[in-house]
């Protein structure tokens, strides 16, 4: 149920990310990437890797409560949506001419999403994991919804299409609130009580922080060093080719917690991460051969450029399905400390030759870039999973 919901709520943002591409062209595009991917940013750093280690500790009975965990995520929403606005009036402002409108409807998506980031971890710690699909289609169908019928009275805008995309946010983390709060008693906010979260969640943040940066640095980079239209783009040749990501994220997240509750064994990983593996390479070769001759003609022959960008962001994409796994492992084993290697390394790596490659070859260099990156990082999250199994193997024996 939570692929299928993935798949429909995947679904449901490309089509959004197609109908505002066709109505805005390339530099509105650019524009409403930019603004989500600020809030995206500011997730992950604001998050402080509490969502992941409070949802460890908690399903592990290490003395941490889901009560104390939601006192703490309401208090980091504010801080989103501070650190969200300052970098939208600050950055927006001067590099893109963001106007007022596009910077409040982006400081409430910038919060919108961490609330519903947070109420996901939430969901998985009191497993709840059913909902979590419920919190996908609601953040899928609504935006899209809404998207259409300002199409349809021909008054889409990029701030309504941020306003639209917060919708879904809220309405989804509300939802997941409301399924979390009937298995819990009195949210507590007790800083004490939250320091156990901070403590173990800091090398889980240099991991997902620098993870996220390696995701989504080539679309800041390209943006600032190069124009709106490019970003614009490339973000429809790599919406195409990330599509089946969205359900791979789920599969690593149920994986790490049925490691950590111990119903999965170190010794059963091998044949089902290579069925895994093998699964979505495949389901990423058909996008790299499909998808230029489908998104193309829907988005308009101002985004030509992108049919070049669709095949290298997808094998980018499968190094990066390496990736996702073995942290997913290493997550359930409790390896936090291990976290952050792969995804700094993949971080300082593509951010440092974005800066040199973008200026010169614009997006086109900035996917090669990707898949030198995500390379790196697959093989050193893998190299890392394979010794931490083997250490498993013989404390076992």
């Amino acid at each position: 149920m939570i692929a299928a919901a993935r798949l429909v709520s995947a679904a449901c943002a490309l089509l959004v990310a197609i109908a505002s591409a066709r109505q805005l062209g390339p530099v509105g595009r650019g524009e409403i990437v930019f603004v989500i991917t600020v809030g995206i940013l500011g997730s992950e750093l604001v998050s402080l890797g509490t969502n992941v280690s409070g949802r460890v500790q908690i399903l592990r009975n290490a003395g941490v409560l889901i009560e104390d965990f939601l006192g703490l995520a309401v208090v980091l929403v504010a801080v989103q949506a501070a650190l969200v606005a300052g970098v939208l009036v600050t950055v927006g402002s001067l590099w893109f001419e963001l106007d007022a409108t596009v910077c409040a409807a982006g400081v409430g998506a910038g919060a919108a999403m961490f609330f519903a980031h947070m109420m996901l971890d939430a969901s998985f710690a009191v497993r709840r994991t059913l909902a979590t699909g419920v919190r996908d289609l609601l953040m899928g169908i609504l935006p899209l919804v809404g998207v259409l019928i300002a199409v349809s009275t021909g008054r889409l805008s990029v701030s309504i299409v941020i306003v639209m995309m917060a919708i879904g946010y809220i309405v989804g983390g509300g939802y997941l609130w409301g399924v979390v709060r009937r298995e819990t008693g009195p949210i507590r906010f007790t800083p004490s009580r939250w320091s156990p979260i901070l403590r173990s969640g800091l090398p889980v943040l240099a991991g997902s922080f620098g993870q996220v940066v390696a995701f989504r640095a080539d679309r800041l980079i390209l943006g600032l060093l190069s124009t709106s239209a490019a970003l614009g783009i490339y973000s429809v040749a790599a919406t195409a080719a990330e599509l089946p990501r969205l359900v791979l994220i789920p599969a690593t997240q149920v994986l790490a917690n049925r490691i950590a509750t111990g119903d999965i064994s170190t010794r059963d990983l091998r044949s089902l991460l290579t069925r895994l593996m093998a699964a979505y390479g495949l389901l990423m070769a058909v996008v790299a051969v499909v998808a230029p001759s489908i998104l193309i003609p829907l988005v308009g022959g101002g985004f030509a450029d992108a049919r070049d960008l669709i095949a290298v962001l997808a094998l980018s994409e499968c190094l990066l399905a390496v990736f996702l796994l073995s942290v997913a492992v290493l997550t359930g084993l409790g390896q936090f400390r291990m976290l952050p290697i792969p995804a700094i390394v993949g971080m300082l790596a593509i951010v440092a030759a974005d800066m040199f490659v973008v200026p010169r070859f614009g997006g086109a260099g900035a996917a090669w870039v990707r898949v030198a990156g995500f390379g790196s990082m697959a093989m050193l999250a893998a190299f890392l999973m394979r010794r931490c199994i083997r250490t498993s193997y013989r404390a076992a024996s």
